[in-house]
């Protein structure tokens, strides 16, 4: 028995100090390998507390352990220590900043707004140039703002079809990468970069406007750097514009609807010095028809593009006359290898639509044409060929095409002499390059989406939608592609 209490005894202790070895050693670990110690200098703590959060890019990866002033009294020493993941991203090159509600006046905005529900923190960020790793203990000397600028590797990436534009201000206003680009009070893209011009003439900001809200620049669009407005009388009452524009500058647009041509990647704009005045308009009747619903066929050979025209009318007599069109397009690649859009010469062409005040031959100069792609850019286009007889129908070809461009495949297209009849449905697509519902021809079809439209007969191209004669009162008429020369037909 005694032997037995003996054992059980000599156990229990041996179970004891394996117990303490094993805490001893975890305790002598955590104090070896506690994380990356380091000390910030600040000249201002903005109310940071210890056990506030230490960030890299929005993920917690450390803590601050405590915050001291310095002996001098001059500063505020920020004592913090990161974990793992935090300790592989602090170089010497880092830069530290303490994340608290800022506002930095009417051009350079707020930052820190988060801190408001939250307690105030530290961030910092590593540039891709990455320096010498930090060692512990090491002593920085604390950023007292954010950094200027958002890295490129934080933007939104830019997509396929995006444009990307230039525009050029008089002063930056506090503009910087990341700063929103507005139109009708949505964002439509972002600032990539802003620079002083190198004679330092102006500054130069480059911006991204996305691909399903490009169609909303054209070479008419006025551009402007939103601040504050006032307008308005004593006694009509004031009215204040571009308000948010108090906590972030931003850029602005506006473009009047049907008035300009699409632009191309690499366009540049001048900015207004002021913000233009625009007039509220209603929103306009035909918005509120509900719209058909698209036809989706899965796996649609059939390429349309949108294609918008725009140029003067230029009478010696009197005023020059914008002139505007715009319509559908069916894409393919000739025998050549061309990327060419068959379309209503109505859609393309100013002389086929317009005449001078007197009845003559108009005066059409400073022509655009411009193909915005399914998903894609926009691209120049310019005429190669118009059908004989004044019929409306013409062939385009796009100007500097992707290399990996897909067109509709020849075999679509019905190049017969065979009469238009029993049209079961003709195809285009709308502003934004999106396709609209197969609708079956009637008069409301001669719209200007539905100019130059496929008309499509048991998954053929029979023709294009287009007017019955030149000059804008023509009636709507349906047009053979038989006329189409040779050598601007796919190959066999």
């Amino acid at each position: 028995m005694h032997r037995t209490r003996y054992l059980i005894g000599l156990l229990t202790l041996a179970l004891t100090l394996l117990g303490a070895s094993m805490l001893w050693s975890m305790l002598s670990a955590a104090q070896d390998h506690p994380g990356l110690q380091l000390r910030i200098d600040f000249r201002d703590a903005r109310g940071l507390r210890a056990g506030a959060d230490v960030r890299y890019r929005g993920v917690t990866v450390g803590t601050v352990a405590n915050v001291q002033i310095a002996g001098d009294g001059t500063k505020a020493v920020v004592s913090l220590v990161l974990d793992e993941a935090g300790t592989e991203q602090a170089c010497l090159n880092s830069s530290f900043w303490i994340v608290s509600p800022r506002f930095s006046g009417l051009t350079s905005g707020a930052s820190g707004l988060d801190t408001l529900v939250r307690d105030t923190y530290v961030a910092f960020l590593t540039p891709p140039e990455r320096g010498t790793r930090l060692l512990p203990g090491s002593l920085l000397a604390g950023a007292e703002r954010p950094p200027p600028t958002i890295e490129p590797d934080a933007l939104e990436p830019i997509a396929h079809g995006d444009l990307l534009m230039s525009l050029l201000v008089t002063e930056n206003h506090g503009l910087r990468a990341g700063s929103p680009v507005v139109f009708r009070g949505t964002q439509t893209g972002d600032v990539r970069s802003v620079q002083l011009a190198q004679d330092g003439s102006h500054v130069e900001v480059v911006l991204r406007i996305s691909n399903r809200h490009r169609h909303t620049v054209t070479d008419q669009t006025e551009f402007w750097v939103a601040r504050p407005y006032v307008s308005g009388a004593l006694l009509s009452g004031f009215t204040v514009a571009d308000v948010a524009s108090l906590v972030s500058p931003f850029v602005s647009y506006v473009t009047d609807p049907g008035k300009g041509a699409p632009v191309v990647d690499g366009y540049r704009a001048a900015a207004s010095a002021v913000r233009p005045d625009l007039d509220a308009s209603e929103v306009p009747s035909a918005a509120l028809v509900s719209p058909a619903r698209p036809v989706l066929v899965p796996g649609d050979p059939l390429v349309l593009v949108r294609i918008v025209y725009a140029a003067v009318e230029e009478d010696a007599m009197s005023a020059d006359d914008p002139v505007q069109s715009e319509g559908t397009g069916v894409l393919y690649l000739d025998g050549s290898g061309r990327a060419v859009v068959l379309t209503a010469r109505s859609a393309a062409d100013g002389a086929y639509i317009t005449s001078d005040t007197f009845g003559g031959e108009p005066d059409i100069a400073k022509e655009q044409i411009k193909v915005k792609l399914p998903d894609g850019p926009v691209l120049r286009a310019h005429r190669v060929w118009v059908a004989p007889d004044g019929l409306d129908l013409t062939v385009l070809v796009l100007d500097e095409p992707p290399p990996a461009l897909i067109g509709t495949p020849g075999d679509m297209l019905a190049f017969s002499k065979a009469p238009i009849e029993d049209v079961s449905e003709v195809r285009a697509v709308q502003a934004d390059g999106q396709a609209l519902a197969a609708s079956a021809l009637s008069a409301s079809d001669l719209l200007p989406s539905y100019r130059g439209g496929a008309i499509v007969r048991d998954g053929k191209v029979l023709g294009v939608l287009g007017q019955s004669g030149m000059r804008k009162n023509s009636s709507q008429a349906s047009v053979p592609i038989d006329s189409v020369p040779q050598d601007l037909r796919p190959r066999p």
